[in-house]
């Protein structure tokens, strides 16, 4: 007669070898599931930039003292922006207002790239689309002209306002 084969793992070592399966298949799901989440972030922000309404990396800054100040916003440890420009107003011959915006860095006594502001003082804040005349300028500096009615040394112009004071 035939014998059958005398199985040498007890019920608890089979029990633990099931137990070990079952943790593999669940670190393999959650390997899958992470490639799946980290796939659709890398995906989307490599769309970001096509779409036009989609939040750039640009911020606005109104601050109490009422001037603007545009950049890439960070918190921490405390406010200040980066890749800064700033909005410059003037008037023409005819007095009418122009506005238009400038590297922080090319004023003429010459500061480094950034502001650290008063968070007392910011009044408010918002984000850029990145479909915005502004955020492609600031991106490309070079691909923008200054209007020929502005009076001012403006680096990158904004639509002139037609408002006199």
């Amino acid at each position: 007669m035939p014998s059958k084969p005398i199985s040498t793992k007890s019920p608890e070592e089979k029990s633990m070898s099931k137990r070990f399966v079952i943790l593999i298949l669940i670190v393999i799901l959650v390997v899958i599931a992470l490639g799946i989440w980290i796939g659709v972030a890398i995906s989307s922000s490599g769309s970001a930039a096509a779409n036009p309404n989609a939040p750039s990396a640009y911020s606005a800054v109104y601050l109490t003292t009422g001037d603007i100040y545009f950049g890439k916003l960070s918190w921490f440890p405390s406010p200040h922006l980066t890749d800064v420009w700033f909005l410059e107003r003037g008037q023409d011959q005819s007095g009418q207002t122009q506005l238009g915006v400038a590297p922080f860095n090319s004023v003429f006594w010459g500061p480094v790239d950034a502001i650290n502001l008063d968070a007392k003082q910011i009044v408010f804040w918002t984000s850029l689309k990145n479909g915005s005349e502004l955020v492609q300028a600031m991106e490309n500096p070079s691909s923008a002209t200054p209007t020929a009615t502005s009076s001012l040394p403006v680096g990158v112009p904004m639509q002139a306002a037609t408002s006199s004071r």
